[in-house]
């Protein structure tokens, strides 16, 4: 038992801080966040009264998530605090494959560590986790499709593949944006195995597997009339904009590139810069310096600074608030905000940080010149990056789309390097980290914490006398209107 949990001492550890992240944030309340009422009400739905039911909000597959919250309420009964709950273990589950993922890789022990509990202390993680929102299971299941894809680049073998197709089908029960999964993999085992019969087939077979499995699950859907009306609006919108590409769509394009990568910049900034140091090519300082101050002058210029997309991470917390009772909006949260100044430095570094990322495919680019082998996963992280966030530069972003996006920079930056940074420069990343922790754990908490006050005030008024007053009030106010109007009229009605 010793020798277990000595070998098993950092995954100890990674639970031993969840459990007290979610001590200090209280998941209690039933309550919805966000666009979880509707989910709430399909799992709703499918215990009290049998059948299953996908409600118009969402477009996306949703199934599997359905399900998954089907199978908690059975077993503990029907509350927003049980669904947040099934959130918290998939939420595990992500930190635990992101772990898996880096030594995979072969990240030193101390950055995957500090990279595992950076991906864990960002806001839009955090908040969501703390939801029953579809972003966290879909997160787990890219996380664990990547860890086993990347497995199988190194190791050949077909029980990897398995596995990953199996993530990936239940990832598709969530969200239609699975089908990049097996694309990116094709993609990868093309450009870096010989095209044998076998590796023909190891690169199809994914692709293939999901196709089928889509066709059953539409003719299923389709002839029990369960599909949403906007079900796969978001694809159709990905080939109207592909058709009616023109200037105002890439400037839009570009908008969204660039502050996707602020953001990712700026959510990984100690270990972004960290690996800049390692590039020393001719004019890189330079470079760094003319991307930062032209970047962040267009952001500003646009009004585009850190944090521009909604709609978790909201000035100084996160949300979204979803009620105008406040002196803000639906993006914006209540008071206190943080001085402009304090986002144009956030901008800035995010900006700069975010130039190691591009480092990194400039010197890709020259390994293929120089006829160099790149990485397998290096490429097949790099492939990820860029077929996953391409769609949602041409139908638009919101912040919590980029999660998976932030584990899979570390792996493109850090795989096979045992760096660890200098003693004072942990210090600082330390400080980063602590920093980050303190804003998210307080921003969840005091979201949560908001919203448990307001529900419980409304349904302590919808339970008193309060309801039967203005029920009165209102009778009274419709019995006067019909008087008014039947006067008006002569007595006639």
């Amino acid at each position: 038992m010793i020798r277990f949990f000595k070998k098993h001492q950092d995954q100890f550890g990674l639970l031993l801080l969840w459990l007290a992240i979610i001590a200090i944030i209280n998941p209690m309340g039933d309550f919805p966040l966000n666009d979880d009422w509707c989910y709430g009400k399909s799992v709703k739905t499918l215990r009290e009264e049998g059948y299953l039911k996908l409600y118009n909000w969402g477009e996306m597959t949703l199934v599997g998530h359905v399900y998954w919250g089907y199978f908690f309420t059975k077993l503990f009964g029907f509350s927003f605090t049980v669904l947040r709950w099934s959130t918290l273990l998939m939420g595990f589950a992500t930190i635990l494959g992101i772990y898996e993922l880096f030594k995979l890789a072969r990240v030193s022990r101390w950055m995957n560590l500090f990279g595992t509990v950076l991906c864990m202390m960002n806001p839009i993680f955090l908040s969501l986790s703390f939801s029953f929102m579809t972003d966290v299971p879909f997160y787990c299941m890219t996380i664990w499709c990547f860890y086993f894809y990347a497995k199988a680049i190194k190791t050949e073998s077909w029980h990897s593949i398995f596995w990953a197709i199996f993530f990936c089908c239940w990832a598709f029960l969530i969200r239609q944006l699975a089908w990049v999964f097996p694309v990116v993999w094709l993609i990868t085992v093309l450009l870096t195995k010989k095209r044998t019969l076998e590796n023909i087939a190891k690169a199809m077979s994914p692709l293939f597997v999901l196709i089928i499995f889509a066709m059953l699950f539409s003719y299923f859907m389709e002839s029990h009339d369960l599909l949403q009306e906007r079900y796969n609006s978001k694809f159709k919108l990905l080939l109207e904009s592909i058709r009616n590409i023109d200037i105002k769509l890439i400037i839009l394009i570009l908008s969204y590139f660039f502050r996707c990568l602020a953001y990712i910049g700026f959510l990984l900034a100690p270990i972004s810069i960290f690996y800049i140091s390692r590039y020393t090519f001719k004019g890189y300082k330079i470079w760094a310096l003319i991307w930062t101050v032209l970047i962040t002058s267009i952001l500003i210029k646009i009004g585009k600074v850190l944090p521009s997309l909604d709609n978790i991470w909201i000035d100084f917390g996160v949300g979204p608030t979803t009620l105008h009772d406040h002196a803000g909006n639906f993006t914006t949260s209540p008071a206190p905000h943080a001085p402009e100044l304090f986002w144009l430095i956030v901008t800035t570094i995010g900006v700069f940080s975010s130039i190691a990322l591009l480092f990194h495919i400039r010197g890709m680019v020259v390994s293929v010149f120089n006829k160099i082998t790149i990485s397998p996963i290096v490429l097949l992280s790099f492939v990820f990056f860029t077929v996953y966030l391409t769609p949602f530069l041409l139908v638009g972003v919101y912040d919590r789309y980029l999660l998976p996006l932030f584990p899979i920079a570390i792996v493109f930056l850090a795989a096979n390097s045992q760096e660890i940074p200098k003693l004072w420069y942990q210090y600082m990343a330390f400080g980063f980290l602590g920093a980050l922790t303190w804003f998210s754990v307080c921003a969840t908490h005091d979201y949560l914490s908001w919203n448990r006050v307001r529900w419980n005030a409304i349904n302590g008024l919808m339970d008193s006398e309060f309801r039967r007053i203005i029920f009165k009030a209102v009778s009274n106010l419709l019995r006067g209107t019909i008087f008014l109007k039947s006067k008006s009229n002569g007595g006639k009605m």
